[in-house]
């Protein structure tokens, strides 16, 4: 006997930590294998001359390039139609108007046509909370179009700015409210996806409660992707004052959206089910470019010395009403 055990013993647990020892080897070596089998056909995959990703050639990264995930380029014109078909693909619409005014006749033109249809949905009874005929919004001074309050008055519609939702009295004052209106921080092109700040007189309220929200977008908040907007506030060294101002930021990319583990796409489950952003020009006029009555002449007007001279054989002649006006005065 040996460190208290049978001579068997000592045997068996020998061969067993040989055998593990030879089982383990193997498993390495048939992991490595694997390993290597899966790098090879990947390095074979992107070897493929057709793929587009990753590059033959990869150029060096800059200090505009480094960070940049998406891209979108062109102008003003151009990026809000990339920002039109990128929320579209999110489920959400769009339009582009050329003014302000033209923004303000389509907001309310939508507003109108969402409560019609919200009538129209509706069978059998209903409760009246008295909350249909109102717009969710941030306060009228907040909003990048000015005099919305007064023409949705106009039209019977009413505008709540809530400043205060933190009891059950005031929230209840919203509750019900189908339509949320507000303006935007920025809007990004590449990704249709829009930043609100929620603050001072721009509740957050607004583009979370209601079933469908509107966002009116104005070119000057119009940019090609969030790190241009960051890149445009570190420049004004304004980003820390920004972000600390504001009890909350939210990225909006398109209606609320929900699936389940079979892909079962939901839309408004934690949020509005229908976004409608309107971008619009807000650049102040340039009347240069506008034509002066004067233009639209090719040359001065010419008047014919024949038409003078038949003028006057019709008068007899050309000082006759002067000539008969001084006899007058003489007689």
């Amino acid at each position: 006997m040996s460190d208290g055990l049978p001579k068997n013993t000592q045997l068996s647990s020998a061969r067993q930590s040989k055998t593990q020892k030879s089982n383990e080897a193997k498993g390495n070596a048939g992991a490595g294998s694997a390993r290597e089998e899966i790098l090879g056909k990947l390095r074979a995959s992107l070897a493929r001359p057709d793929l587009r990703f990753p590059p033959l050639v990869t150029p060096m990264l800059t200090n505009e390039t480094r960070m940049v995930v998406t891209r979108a380029d062109g102008g003003l014109e151009e990026l809000a139609q990339r920002f039109g078909a990128e929320i579209t693909a999110l489920h959400g619409t769009f339009e582009i108007a050329e003014t302000a005014t033209e923004a303000r006749l389509g907001m309310i033109n939508r507003i109108m046509m969402w409560m019609e249809q919200d009538n129209a949905d509706r069978k059998g009874a209903f409760v009246t909370t008295g909350q249909e005929r109102s717009v969710l919004s941030w306060t009228a001074s907040n909003l990048p179009i000015d005099h919305i309050d007064t023409a949705l008055e106009d039209l019977g519609l009413k505008l709540v700015m809530p400043t205060d939702l933190r009891t059950p009295e005031s929230r209840d004052k919203v509750r019900h409210i189908r339509c949320g209106l507000t303006g935007v921080e920025a809007a990004f092109a590449a990704t249709g996806s829009i930043l609100t700040l929620a603050g001072p007189g721009a509740n957050r309220s607004a583009s979370l409660l209601p079933f469908r929200h509107i966002a009116l977008i104005p070119f000057s908040r119009l940019y090609r992707n969030f790190e241009e907007w960051l890149a445009e506030k570190r420049e004004a060294g304004t980003l820390v004052d920004t972000l600390r101002q504001r009890s909350n930021l939210t990225f909006i990319s398109g209606p609320s959206k929900s699936a389940d583990i079979e892909m079962a796409l939901t839309l408004g489950v934690h949020g509005p089910k229908f976004v409608h952003a309107i971008l619009f020009d807000d650049s102040p006029p340039d009347y240069d470019d506008q034509a002066h009555p004067s233009d639209l002449f090719d040359e001065e007007p010419a008047f014919d010395d024949e038409d003078d001279d038949n003028e006057e054989d019709d008068n007899g002649d050309a000082g006759g009403f002067e000539d008969e006006f001084e006899a007058e005065e003489d007689a």
